[in-house]
């Protein structure tokens, strides 16, 4: 019995060796495969939604928030919607109750996850068990490799922009549109934790979700988020004229500026800095007055005094003139040459050091100094001269809008063309009439007034 017993477990082994040599054969033709039973078991996929209590908008409520887990892979992302806090159940995923919002809400987590398991079931069948977290977020929002998404086209809107800086665009204005596409990059990752979204996707709700992250998480004043705000509007203008995109998503959202009131100087405080002697200025203090006396006397911005040329100064109707198209719009500026701005013209002649920011080869008229270095020595200006007010260079440009030209009785129609402004509406902002020229243009109603009078 023994022997026999033997014989059938050498028997095992032998068949056992048989059938694992066959196996191999067969998988090294490359007809066959034989995996684990494990190996075998498709991974299952988590989708998990829930509330990100710690952050609120203006009102009150938080945004929901997804999580997609397949084996070790996990990805987060934003559902692109919000809820009151407490009508949320974290148990069922889902907003409680029958409101509109819940229904709302709701209906779009269920789009949701109806779209995240057709995309699982439809990559697991061609992908077997290398299905990830990160490419079911991709296909969900449309981010797979091929696609181009709403930074990849600010690139190319950039891109386009730099070739034009120096022609009609600026420098300046290039350093702003990067510095929006660094916010932009930012904001997507921290709201939606994507490094980019497709461009059709850039609705009105991405405008105010962007709106808020700039007030909330960023901390932007009203008229800083605008700005860039109407960097994005630009953007988007562009794609819906190239038909890239099928709507313009500002068409339903306006920007909202803060106005507020125009900082000018009184004639007397221009007097003041112009009567500063050598003596009471150190160095480039000199040269910093000088610049912004010269955009008192001309209503031209920084940019503009940065670019002037000697082919910007023509003579007609029997004085000088500066004709100059803003580097801002391309609108074309038509200001008489004061003597006060001809003189600062004529003191800085030829003057050549490094310590400016541009030489005279460029053929530039004045060697105007950096603006935040403009801005400190201005700072300094109004203290010896008494000024309360916090001086800044584009004061200078308010100051001539009011009170070198309104309130001296010029046409609101004639400053606007002296501005290079397209519409009147602009100029108005700019130019606050003063309490002078109201009492002035009362002096001249009141001997009119004097007619009349009251018959008892």
């Amino acid at each position: 019995m023994k022997g026999k017993e033997q014989l059938k477990v050498v028997t095992k082994t032998v068949i056992s060796l048989s059938l694992s040599m066959f196996c191999i054969a067969l998988s090294s033709s490359g007809k066959y495969n034989f995996v684990s039973k494990k190996t075998m078991e498709k991974e299952k996929i988590k989708l998990l939604f829930y509330l990100k209590r710690g952050t609120q908008d203006k009102n009150g409520k938080s945004p929901i928030m997804g999580r997609i887990s397949i084996g070790r892979s996990m990805v987060q992302f934003s559902c692109k919607c919000a809820c009151t806090p407490k009508i949320w159940d974290s148990r069922k995923q889902r907003l409680v109750g029958k409101s509109s919002e819940a229904v709302s809400v709701n209906r779009e987590l269920d789009q949701l996850q109806v779209s995240v398991h057709q995309v699982y079931e439809s990559l697991s069948g061609k992908l077997n068990n290398t299905v990830t977290a990160g490419k079911i977020r991709e296909l969900v929002f449309g981010l797979n490799s091929e696609s181009q998404g709403l930074l990849h086209h600010a690139d190319e809107y950039i891109d386009r922009f730099r070739e034009r800086v120096g022609i009609d665009r600026s420098e300046r204005r290039l350093k702003c549109l990067l510095l929006f596409r660094k916010h932009l990059s930012e904001f997507l990752r921290c709201r939606y934790h994507v490094d980019d979204i497709p461009v059709q996707k850039a609705d009105t709700a991405l405008i105010k979700d962007l709106e808020e992250y700039f007030a909330k998480e960023k901390g932007f004043k009203l008229n800083t988020s605008a700005g860039y705000l109407t960097m994005l509007a630009s953007l988007l203008k562009d794609l819906h004229k190239r038909h890239i995109i099928d709507s313009y998503p500002f068409i339903g959202h306006s920007i909202r500026w803060d106005v507020g009131t125009p900082r000018y100087i009184t004639r007397e405080e221009v007097n003041k800095i112009a009567a500063l002697t050598d003596n009471e200025l150190q160095g480039y203090e000199q040269v910093s007055r000088d610049m912004f006396l010269f955009s008192c006397y001309t209503g031209l911005s920084y940019t503009d005094v940065y670019h002037l040329t000697a082919e910007h100064i023509i003579h007609e109707s029997d004085m000088d003139w500066i004709r100059k198209p803003r580097v801002k719009t391309g609108n074309v500026c038509h200001i008489p040459l004061l003597p006060e701005a001809s003189a600062i013209i004529e003191r800085y002649k030829g003057i050549h050091t490094r310590a400016f920011r541009h030489e005279p080869p460029k053929g530039y008229l004045l060697p105007i100094p950096g603006c935040d270095t403009l801005n400190i020595h201005l700072k300094k200006i109004a203290r010896l001269c008494g000024i309360q007010k916090t001086l800044t260079y584009h004061m200078a440009r308010h100051t001539f809008a009011s009170q070198m030209t309104l309130s001296e009785g010029v046409s609101i129609e004639s400053v606007s063309k002296m501005l290079g402004h397209s519409q009147i509406k602009t100029t108005q902002v700019y130019a606050e009439t003063s309490p002078e020229r109201v009492f002035r243009d009362v002096e001249k109603i009141l001997p009119l007034i004097a007619q009349y009078r009251l018959i008892n």
